[in-house]
């Protein structure tokens, strides 16, 4: 009994430091604290399951304890307490590394809709603005032609990506995560470890689910690698 003991105050420690950095790990990956990566990695591939035994190793004793005053410690107790703890080993398990959320093919249409949308507004704001700048230009020529400036600092065009594209920067076998959020497509292989970041997956339009957990000012430290078409 006594090294049951033992351990149960070890996994306590263990628990207790491991959701400590759980915490703070999050909000490296979302406040930016600390380092993305490394942040990310402790999050995703190392704490969840040094905590998943923790906890199994600290609450099985104390419901262990539990039953023997409440004298259900036999072969019906002990054996609902091993189902449990499969059954919640197994769910844990399933939704970490197999479970994805798939968007509903009406969110779809509504984002490519918002997508087309928001390409034709910047389109137009270009535009507008490259207009602005040409009549600006074109008045500082009549007024001092000899500093005409012949050289041009046109932006290159983004470059287009249709879904299948898109699907393709997956974060897998070496190459880049990339995501589309309101229409571009940005690099996101810092937080996309091994394209995975939480349940979603990298090579996707992740518009609805980006704005549902994120401000839209936070996807701007991302660099832009093109737009989705």
């Amino acid at each position: 009994m006594k090294y049951l003991i033992r351990l149960d105050r070890f996994a306590a420690w263990i628990l207790f430091i491991c959701l400590l950095l759980y915490f703070i790990s999050g909000y490296g990956m979302t406040k930016g604290i600390i380092s993305l990566g490394f942040s990310t990695k402790l999050h995703l591939n190392y704490l969840t399951y040094i905590i998943l035994v923790a906890f199994i190793c600290h609450t099985s004793f104390a419901i262990h304890l539990a039953f023997k005053r409440w004298h259900f410690w036999h072969k019906p107790g002990k054996t609902i307490l091993v189902l449990f703890y499969l059954f919640f080993i197994s769910f844990f398990v399933w939704v970490d590394r197999f479970y994805v959320k798939k968007p509903l093919s009406v969110i779809n249409e509504n984002l490519n809709l918002n997508t087309n949308a928001n390409i034709n507004n910047a389109v137009n704001n270009n535009r507008e603005e490259d207009d602005e700048d040409t009549v600006a230009n074109t008045n500082t020529a009549a007024v001092n032609p000899v500093n005409i400036n012949t050289s041009t600092n046109a932006q290159p065009a983004l470059k287009t990506f249709t879904s299948s594209e898109l699907a393709q920067n997956n974060g897998q076998n070496g190459r880049p995560s990339y995501v589309a959020v309101d229409g571009l497509v940005y690099d996101v292989t810092g937080i996309f470890v091994t394209g995975r970041h939480f349940y979603h997956l990298a090579g996707q339009n992740l518009t609805a689910e980006f704005h549902s957990q994120h401000a839209k000012s936070s996807i701007t430290k991302y660099p832009i690698v093109g737009k989705l078409i």
